[in-house]
């Protein structure tokens, strides 16, 4: 092997290993995004689903109330 070409592998080496640790660290970054983005939608849909049924039983008493109002209504037309 002549020096040229040593050198040309050496050179090759150095630049795949800095390819490696980029693509590790893009890697890594991605998976973060990942789960910042489940952790995100889970801050945003778990506070809905506690409404609806911490509320969905209020929504039903109003409902009932209304119904009644609506039947008062209609007998003194």
């Amino acid at each position: 092997m002549n020096p040229e070409d040593k050198v040309l592998l050496e050179r090759t080496l150095k630049i795949s290993e800095e390819n490696n640790k980029l693509l590790r660290s893009m890697r890594s970054t991605a998976r973060w995004a990942v789960l910042w983005g489940i952790i995100k939608i889970i801050i945003l849909i778990v506070p809905f689903v506690i409404a609806y049924f911490y509320l969905e039983p209020q929504f039903g008493s109003i409902s009932d109330s209304f119904r009644q109002a609506q039947g008062v209504l209609n007998t003194f037309k």
